[in-house]
């Protein structure tokens, strides 16, 4: 439930700040002086994908009371789990069959300031080859019985970039005849000149122009609306579609992602990148409720290459919209986008070299 936090006459600036900052999806519960500890990682429990089995924190230690990512008190005992990759990987965690109040978290390490997602029924999140930790914790004390349940996808390698590139729509030079689109909420795309966001974008190029959501300030509010290019033909030479672009933004309450139309933008169906999206947004955000998003601070420094495969769409004229989604409160600067090429990518795996090398070359 979202909180609506009352705010007494008298509170410092800086607490102000830091309540409005805490995360919005539980009430913030102060951890209890004097207990804190270092997460335990010694007996945690090995899993694999595929994994769901039942299991409880009853009796369990509470050597942490609060996790880097989230603004409240886990004081119910921690259940720890070890998870090792191999392959990049879609990790998809879940809880059910809950008894109380429980949330999940993914850790970088055994350090609970190490946090790289939560949630309090599942969360996604791509990863790279390597070790972590899954920590279930019960919220201001609670205990009791769930169901952990561990899904995996297997990432192939992008199909960008490519040597041929059958079209280059470039907003650094032009507009590229974009088309916006309402799709619920504020209006948020502008093309032109950035302001507060990396100045170097995909291949060393200077950013001077970019689409994006609001050019000189954060996004509004619960803004909701399509950037619409095209059309491309997705032919035998020209079947991935490569963009260049940049996001920050509050994780799961806003963001974006690409959807694909054959009809000049009457229906939509959402197209994946490679590497996936970030998360599944929330509800709350327009445009964008419940679907998989481009969403967080995961690559705030830089502009990144993302590849989407669209041969499911071989001979025929696409549109590719840009739809984007935030909720009512805390803004960020938002999504911007380079360009958007398509073109021929990889049309054999990659042999004698990672996955991991291969990621290497799109960040």
């Amino acid at each position: 439930m979202r909180i609506a936090t009352v705010l007494l006459i008298g509170l410092l600036v800086l607490a102000a700040a830091t309540a409005v900052a805490q995360d919005k999806a539980k009430p913030y519960v102060a951890p209890v002086p004097g207990t804190l500890q270092l997460l335990d990682c010694s007996n945690a429990t090995p899993v694999t994908c595929g994994d769901s089995f039942d299991d409880t924190n009853v009796g369990a230690p509470n050597n942490v009371q609060s996790y880097s990512c989230v603004g409240w008190t886990e004081s119910g005992g921690e259940v720890v789990y070890a998870l090792n990759l191999v392959h990049t990987t879609n990790l998809t965690v879940s809880l059910s069959n809950m008894s109380a109040d429980f949330d999940a978290f993914l850790l970088g390490s055994c350090d609970e300031n190490d946090c790289l997602e939560y949630g309090d029924s599942s969360f996604g999140y791509t990863l790279d080859p390597g070790s972590y930790y899954i920590v279930v914790d019960g919220y201001s004390g609670a205990t009791g019985t769930y169901t952990l349940t561990i899904d995996c996808e297997e990432l192939l390698p992008p199909c960008c970039p490519f040597d041929d590139v059958c079209c280059w729509l470039d907003f650094n030079v032009e507009h590229c005849n974009l088309i916006f689109m309402p799709c619920g909420g504020a209006s948020v795309w502008e093309w032109g000149v950035p302001v507060g966001i990396p100045q170097i974008g995909c291949d060393d190029v200077v950013i001077t122009k970019v689409l994006g959501t609001v050019l000189a300030d954060d996004y509004p509010p619960s803004s909701g609306e399509i950037a619409m290019v095209g059309p491309f033909m997705v032919t035998e030479e020209c079947w991935c579609m490569e963009l260049c672009h940049y996001y920050d933004t509050e994780s799961g309450f806003d963001g974006g992602n690409v959807k694909i139309s054959t009809d000049a933008g009457a229906t939509w169906q959402l197209i994946t990148p490679a590497r996936g999206y970030d998360r599944d947004a929330y509800t709350s955000p327009p445009c964008v409720s419940g679907e998989p998003v481009f969403s967080g601070h995961q690559f705030n420094t830089t502009f990144l290459r993302d590849c989407f495969d669209i041969r499911d769409y071989m001979g025929q004229n696409v549109w590719f919209g840009f739809f984007f989604g935030s909720d009512s409160s805390i803004q960020y600067p938002g999504w911007y986008i380079k360009w958007v090429k398509t073109g021929g990518g990889y049309s054999n795996p990659v042999e004698d070299t990672s996955w991991g090398a291969i990621k290497a070359m799109y960040r």
